[in-house]
């Protein structure tokens, strides 16, 4: 299929970090704004953040590359703070730049993480000795090879094999320096010779800031229940969109269908939700379109109300059938785009695509009351429609309630 031309937006560069071989080890995503040549970075940690929303929220065309580590840049804020590592240990090298300031409560930090798994790159290496305190927590350093020739330093590069270090030589730009580079140990390499950055474009899926704050207030409360996050996540079609994507991203290493935003909330754990909302409120914006949200919140509720009356175990993934059903006109994509990006079991897209099986059913029927098809409802069986007519209007009701309490 081809990708949409909608996917537009700038969302990120990456570089591919190459074995001896030439075969792809992983790659380093660069943050990228309003330039597709620089950087252009102001805050650091606002960078870092955006990168991976866009990553694992965003809609882009790498998904088949996944399956490769990537590396990210860090600043001291993220490392001392817990809301930086929703990713699982396995997909992500995080990049530490040699200016570092040694705090202990770093160091402290750095242990930490390494202890839970992550895996640490030294970036922009200089060999002095001023860094040797961070090496036995380091897996990869990263030296560029333009600033700090490596033919100078055979000793110390001889010394970081010998502690099972892997180098990595970056800003490669010739054949010679790479077979230099290889010669003296490295054993991954970056540059301009093998790859330049290539810039990736998708659509961004911005979250309204007051969902995700609201929610990430709640989440501070110690006592917070399952069913209080769910019924505040199910207010929300985009952040229920995202927690979706974020379980379908292998860079949280949970990738998992789900029927209902229950079990995506219980599934993800509030420890980890509570990381993503802090990376979603950091950035997202407030342009959820107030209309189409109502439309939205009415068909799940009375999908899932046409359930329960037909005392359905189903209710739950009824409403997300229907919350999920118009998410393609809110992110202005194509349907299928949209919903081939999240973790939604195979019989509730087929029922939002197809509007086949039970759940199908519940949302045909919605679709009829909305769109205020009186022929086809005259048809129906009276009890039937009676049902319908009721839910429907309840479900006006409720969508208006939870529309006050969200405004």
């Amino acid at each position: 299929m081809e990708f949409p031309s909608a996917l537009d937006d700038l969302m990120m560069a990456q570089q591919p970090i190459l074995k001896k071989s030439k075969e792809i080890f992983g790659y380093e995503l660069l943050f990228r704004e309003k330039s597709t040549e620089s950087a252009n970075v102001i805050d650091g940690e606002t960078a870092t953040s955006q990168v991976l929303v866009n990553l694992c929220i965003g809609i882009t065309e790498i998904g088949a590359q996944l399956n490769k580590p990537f590396f990210i840049n860090m600043t001291t804020d993220l490392m001392l703070s817990d809301a930086f590592f929703p990713a699982t240990p396995s997909s992500v090298y995080i990049e530490i730049l040699e200016d570092q300031t040694l705090t202990p409560d770093f160091l402290n930090a750095l242990k930490k993480w390494q202890a839970a798994g992550y895996k640490f790159a030294l970036d922009d290496y200089q060999f002095g000795a001023d860094y040797q305190a961070l090496l036995p927590w380091i897996s990869i350093v990263k030296v560029d090879v333009l600033a700090t020739p490596p033919s100078q330093f055979t000793k110390e590069i001889a010394d970081l094999k010998s502690r099972g270090i892997t180098l990595l030589a970056e800003k490669i730009e010739d054949a010679e320096m790479f077979e230099q580079c290889e010669k003296l140990g490295f054993e991954l390499f970056q540059g301009y010779f093998l790859q330049r950055p290539e810039i990736i474009k998708g659509k961004k899926i911005s979250s309204a800031t007051q969902n995700a704050i609201t929610l990430l207030k709640a989440l501070q409360n110690k006592d917070i229940s399952i069913e209080n996050i769910t019924e505040l996540v199910t207010k929300a079609p985009r952040l229920s969109y995202q927690l979706l994507r974020i379980l379908n991203s292998p860079i949280c290493g949970i990738p998992r269908k789900v029927t209902s935003i229950k079990e995506a909330v219980v599934y993800l754990g509030l420890n980890q939700l509570k990381k993503w909302i802090l990376l979603i409120t950091m950035t997202s914006t407030s342009d959820q379109p107030p209309s189409l949200l109502k439309v939205l919140l009415t068909r799940g509720r009375c999908c899932q109300l046409l359930a329960e009356k037909n005392q359905s175990k189903n209710a739950d993934s009824a409403f997300m059938v229907g919350l999920m059903s118009g998410i393609d006109a809110m992110l202005n994509l194509e349907k299928k785009s949209a919903l081939g990006q999240i973790a939604l079991e195979k019989s509730m897209l087929d029922a939002i695509i197809n509007q086949t099986g039970e759940l199908g059913d519940y949302l045909s029927q919605t679709l009829l009351c909305e769109n205020q098809d009186w022929e086809t409802m005259q048809a129906m069986k009276p009890e039937q429609l009676a049902n319908l007519n009721r839910s429907f209007l309840d479900a006006m009701i409720w969508t208006k309630d939870v529309m006050r309490s969200i405004n």
